[in-house]
């Protein structure tokens, strides 16, 4: 089989994202970002397929060394999918895995194994190919795993009678020269032709260190120093290094066996090839182990190359999009680390500088060139970190990439600029005192980017960001940084500085946390909104988990877990404040992300919000993260109604509070509590919906508790609250008939009076609810972002109540549920009794779920948006394999799921257009991968008997049609996004995956809005 019919094979041939070696030449290369251009001249692929810009499969069809081949795809690290033609058959390698003979990679499909399909658009575009070789491209086979684990062994291995920051300098400077032999730069003045010279060297240390003075001279600026202060005492490093450790460093190189703490480990550095390995990878990889300890400790780490990719493609790059004709970039990072954004501002710079001066390849122009490499750097490129060894590492990177940027012959001779103190400043960014502070106000940045650190956990001696933030206030500022957060207070600091757009990486929860001091709730975010210009934020609460990795879990326990929110911010005036639109996007979980981070932004997690409703409405930002702008407006109308904290707090009808704290240091008689029969336990689960379960007083056993609370509220009957909540985001809720002790990790309303009694009712109702999970997943501030939690007051009370005169339906329903659960729990085997039981309960929860719905008027588009948070968002976070699949799944031929989704618009247009002369009717195209609905007014005497019909076409044949709409990118338009929505003459269109979550009625409704603006906007502009 030729390429081109393995290409037809795959049903690639004709789709966006499939390029051509053609098209990496000259500037036709924006589809990928620019760190991976140099490695792709060197690997050399036939056809690259990318989705979303990311180069998952290589095809290689000619005659290569492909053992060679095999190691650098390998390096590249880059691309899963590897198609090689080896002679005699198509075959598929995983290019994240080198097999332990270190010469060819993992086979995992082949023409003769009849499985190269597993790679056919369809599979790869929906996530199907990733989802079945998905343990395959597992971290701990790549590239990158391999490298930190072999530098971080080495370096704890000479840490053990060395320095940590000799460890770091001696590593760094061997890493640097490795690069150098890969990238074939001519060393023949130090007698070195290949990596086994530069290994010989290290036999003899003398030599060694001479070789490493002569290389610092010859480079200069501020590369790895042979002489510094640690402790205030100055270290010559050779004075410290012995034969035995440079020994350490060469078996490292000769991929010999390391030995750490007793334990071996292979070293692959005989394999590495830092010619491919992009610049931006090693400073990564550099900045996970060097000053580990310091960094973990301020809550700085290092920031996710996808995260960094995002943030350029919306500033740097786009900036040079909308001005071609410029190169010059000025970008400040206040807290640079290993200085991964101003790497690859500078290569994006030099990129541009170089399409702007196609000349400078010229050898009359070279050496004038290599100057202007320079002064890119010092022009456009500066950063603040209080670590010394992170700016070292910074500056070290950027000069890796100016190396990148020249003929290997012309790097001996090259001298690095100086950058420290013009450029690059070791202080606290807070301390306004310092040289920086006055020399970084002279410039006019262009953009600010960074990662802030995230710590809560400071010293206990008030630090320099809290200083400065009791400054700011008593300039009379109203502002607030609660729980000591430092992220807050870089977000504010920049604004004393000059630029055109900041974007920071900050943990979420500055964005949703509540106060429970009341003066100072909400007071930082209403600083924000009301001194600068939010364009856009990207929530990645929902993959949490998976954006920074576990192995940051061991080090940082702050940003292991804790959600990441990029902010794209500028100062601004309040009339453009209060004019400005938000763009909120919020990412959600899917295969391309958890198995590559991989961002894929689909269609409905774009919101447009007018920022002064973030004024209004604090709760608006948690709102955006699962929800949309019909929800805001549905919560909104909720929340006219009084809330269950306000009824509650009528102490002529009400007592609520914490059960019994049992620890905490004081010593509380407990004698009238020990006279009653029962305790609940809720930690062995026996608070359950609707149900106790009840147990000894377990206060029999005490003597004395910390606090016993009032007798009253162990009184029945009493409504028990639960702290935490199940899975599906409700309430372990149920009412106590019985006098019953529990502690504090409940909550007990007691009612006083017989109307609060049917409160009760309708509380206990409520909580275990649908309504009630809708309610908390969009406005609680933690559930779906960081913990877990839900707080009384601020959570679960927050929820409206309506006035209900009569609820002795709902009562009535409740009592015979009750009873059934009781009858349930005593049937101790599945019999066919207790699965008639079982479901004849879940019809009367079901029930309870309308008599809800009647209570609070809701509408069905509200009911809508209730739905799809249950059985959509909530199984998407926290569902099993099972229920996450149901989600996702093929919608069959004629189903009334979709019937329903059309109907929505049938019943809106209809009432428009139908008449005696036209007639509103919905086709409904269906094909295994796709979904095309058409929406047509059609005259009478063509009118079918049903408004909505239904034909089935081929995938390939339905792809056809709906690219005939003229949708260049129909890959990510449709696959991807999710969407695509159109108007042609005779009929208006839209084209989804044949997905469930992508055709539910919720989204229905956000459909039909736009079509609705669309057209209202159409008729506004006719004359």
């Amino acid at each position: 089989m030729q390429l081109d019919e393995l290409l037809e094979f795959l049903n690639l041939s004709d789709k966006d994202g499939l390029y051509s070696r053609d098209d990496l030449s000259s500037y036709k290369r924006n589809f990928l970002p620019n760190r991976l251009v140099e490695s792709f001249k060197q690997i050399d692929p036939d056809y690259i397929f990318c989705i979303n810009n990311e180069p998952l499969i290589l095809f290689f069809s000619s005659k290569r060394d492909l053992e060679l081949l095999e190691k650098q795809v390998w390096n590249f690290n880059q691309s899963p999918a590897i198609f090689i033609h080896d002679g005699k058959q198509w075959v598929v390698k995983n290019g994240f895995n080198l097999l332990d003979n270190k010469k060819e990679l993992e086979t995992i499909a082949s023409e003769n194994s009849n499985n190269l399909s597993d790679f056919e658009y369809f599979k790869i575009i929906t996530g199907s190919s990733w989802e079945k070789y998905q343990e395959k491209f597992k971290q701990s086979n790549r590239v990158d795993f391999y490298l930190l684990n072999n530098i971080d062994n080495l370096r704890n291995n000479l840490k053990k009678d060395l320095p940590a920051q000799v460890a770091n300098f001696l590593i760094g400077r061997v890493i640097f020269i490795r690069y150098l032999i890969d990238r074939k730069v001519e060393l023949n003045k130090y007698g070195i032709t290949d990596k086994e010279d530069f290994y010989n060297i290290l036999d003899d240390k003398d030599k060694a260190y001479d070789f490493f003075k002569q290389v610092k001279e010859d480079f200069n600026g501020n590369l790895f120093p042979l002489s510094y202060r640690i402790d205030n005492i100055e270290i010559f490093e050779k004075d410290k290094v012995t034969i035995s450790h440079l020994s350490k460093i060469k078996d490292l190189l000769l991929g010999h066996v390391i030995y750490n703490d007793g334990a071996l480990q292979s070293s692959l550095f005989d394999i590495y090839d830092f010619s491919i390995i992009p610049i931006e990878f090693i400073s990564n990889v550099y900045e996970k182990f060097i000053g580990i300890e310091k960094q973990a400790d301020s809550g700085a780490y290092y920031t996710p190359l996808f995260l960094v990719d995002y943030i350029q493609k919306e500033t740097v790059v786009n900036y040079f999009e909308k001005n071609p004709d410029v190169y010059n970039c000025k970008v400040l990072d206040p807290a640079c680390g290993s200085g991964i954004f101003l790497v690859e501002t500078l290569r994006q710079v030099i990129f541009q500088y170089q399409k702007n001066n196609s000349s400078y390849l010229n050898e009359e122009n070279y050496e004038a060139y290599k100057d202007t490499l320079k002064q890119l750097l010092k022009d456009n490129i500066f950063g603040v970190d209080k670590d010394e060894n992170a700016v070292s590492v910074a500056i070290f990177s950027l000069y890796i990439t100016l190396l990148d940027n020249l003929r290997p012959k012309s790097i001996v001779g090259f001298r690095f600029p100086e950058l420290i103190g013009t450029n690059f400043f070791v202080s606290d960014f807070f301390d306004t005192e310092k040289k920086f502070d006055s020399e970084l106000k002279k410039h006019h940045f262009k953009f600010i980017l960074g990662n802030p650190p995230w710590a809560t956990k400071h010293p206990k001696a008030k630090q320099p960001f809290e200083r400065y933030i009791e400054n700011k206030k008593s300039e009379n500022v109203n502002l607030e940084i609660e729980n000591r957060e430092i992220a807050e207070a870089f977000l504010v600091r920049v604004g004393d500085f000059v630029f055109d757009e900041t974007a920071f990486v900050v943990v979420s929860k500055v964005l949703y946390k509540i106060s429970r001091k009341k003066d100072k709730r909400g007071i930082f975010r209403k600083y924000l909104l009301n001194n600068f210009k939010i364009r856009q934020i990207l929530e990645l609460s929902s993959v949490r988990h998976l954006v920074f990795g576990a192995d940051i879990k061991k080090n940082n326990e702050d940003k292991g877990t804790a959600p990441a929110t990029i902010l794209f911010y500028s100062k601004a005036n309040l009339n453009e404040i209060n004019n400005n639109i938000v763009k909120h996007i919020s990412i959600k979980p899917n295969i391309f992300f958890k198995t590559f981070k991989l961002l894929v932004i689909e269609k409905y997690d774009i919101k447009d919000v007018a920022q002064k409703h973030f004024l209004v409405d604090d709760w608006l930002w948690k709102t955006l993260v699962y929800g949309n702008v019909l929800d805001y407006f549905f919560i909104k109308r909720l929340k006219e109604n009084q809330t269950i904290y306000d009824c509650i707090s009528n102490k002529e009808h009400f007592l609520f509070g914490k059960g019994v704290s049992v620890g905490g240091g004081d010593e509380n008689s407990i004698d009238e509590h020990k006279t009653i029969k029962y305790s609940v336990n809720s930690k062995q689960k026996d608070l359950k919906p609707f149900m106790v379960i009840y147990t000894n007083n377990f206060l029999l056993d005490l003597e004395f508790v910390h606090r016993p609370r009032k007798i009253d509220l162990f009184r029945s009957p009493i409504l028990l609250v639960g702290k935490g909540v199940s899975n599906d985001y409700k309430l372990k809720s149920a009412i106590s008939f019985k006098d019953v002790i529990y502690t504090d990790a409940v909550t007990g309303i007691k009612p006083l009076t017989d109307q609060a009694i049917d409160v009760m009712f309708l509380l206990e109702t409520l909580f275990n609810s649908a309504l009630f999970s809708y309610f908390l997943v969009n406005t609680n501030s933690s559930i779906g972002i960081e913990r877990e939690q839900s707080h009384d007051k601020e959570d679960k009370f927050s929820i409206p109540l309506p006035l209900i005169q009569d609820i002795n339906t709902l009562k009535s329903n409740v009592v015979e549920l009750k009873e059934l659960y009781k009858l349930i729990d005593q049937e101790e085997f599945q019999t066919g009794n207790k699965l008639e039981l079982v479901q004849k309960a879940k019809n009367i929860y079901n029930h309870l779920d309308l008599i809800l719905l009647e209570y609070y008027g809701i509408s069905k588009q509200e009911n809508s948006l209730i739905d799809y948070t249950n059985n959509i968002t909530i199984p998407l976070l926290k569902g099993s394999l099972l229920e996450k699949n149901k989600v996702i799944a093929k919608i069959p031929y004629e189903s009334e799921y979709l019937t329903a989704y059309a109907q929505i618009f049938v019943d809106h247009f209809g009432r428009r257009f139908n008449s005696d002369v036209r007639f509103f009717e919905v086709e409904i195209v269906h094909s295994e991968h796709t979904i095309l609905m058409k929406f047509k007014i059609i005259l009478n005497s063509l009118q079918r008997s049903s408004t909505i019909y239904w034909t089935n076409q081929g995938d390939r044949e339905l792809l056809c049609t709906i690219s005939k709409f003229g949708f260049e990118q129909l890959s990510t338009d449709l696959f991807l996004q999710k969407d695509i929505k159109g108007v042609e003459d005779d009929f208006f269109y839209i084209a989804k995956p044949n997905q469930y979550k992508s055709w539910h009625s919720a989204l229905a409704y956000l459909d039909l809005s736009e079509f609705v603006e669309v057209f209202h906007s159409y008729n506004s502009n006719q004359p």
